[in-house]
């Protein structure tokens, strides 16, 4: 009899219970995609094509009515990471084609800018050098580098691509643009004198 009353109870007890809903297999999320990556023919389709380009150095040159240039980093020198700053050469500063025109320097490398032309530094960017993130968000206008005045331009012209044959030249070799730099730990640190380059 106790028994009785006691599944009796117990029963009752288990009535006034909430009925949970049934459960259901766990439903496996799809991941959330990073944003795709530019394709090669983004990337090609981004190039300027009212400058020239010296192909090696990822920079390009912009002809200006008063016999200076500008020249400024390719959009595809922002795989070298987040620049944070620009240290250009002084004003006054001849310097041989291939040399350094400053240094653009990331959280962990810095990068030689090696001038497309031989010539005398008119003026650095100063709007860059106050904001480099203007190199990535506007590389071939506002985020210019150095205004140069040419010293060999009929003999060094021929070092510069126009837009197609730079993209030609560029088209099977954007992974290798694009790779980032391996940052090795247990390397010295490397130090460059802008003034001087490698």
């Amino acid at each position: 009899m106790a028994s009785d009353l006691a599944q009796c109870l117990w029963l009752n007890r288990c009535r006034t219970l909430p009925r949970l809903p049934p459960m259901t297999p766990d439903v496996p999320q799809e991941p959330i995609a990073p944003p795709a990556a530019d394709t090669s023919a983004d990337l090609l389709a981004q190039l300027a094509p009212d400058v020239l380009y010296a192909a090696e150095q990822d920079m390009w040159v912009r002809e200006t009515d008063d016999g200076t240039v500008l020249i400024g980093a390719t959009h595809l020198v922002a795989a070298h990471g987040q620049f944070m700053i620009f240290s250009p050469r002084p004003p006054g500063t001849v310097v041989a084609h291939d040399r350094s025109l400053g240094v653009m320097e990331t959280a962990k490398t810095a990068v030689a800018v090696h001038a497309p032309l031989s010539g005398e530094i008119i003026e650095a960017n100063q709007a860059v050098v106050d904001d480099v993130s203007l190199v990535a968000r506007d590389p071939y206008g506002a985020g210019w580098l150095i205004r140069l005045r040419p010293t060999a331009l009929a003999d060094e012209r021929s070092l510069l691509r126009d837009v197609g044959s730079y993209a030609t030249w560029l088209g099977p070799r954007l992974a290798e643009k694009q790779a980032k730099p391996i940052d090795d730990e247990f390397a010295t640190d490397l130090s460059i004198d802008p003034n001087h380059g490698y």
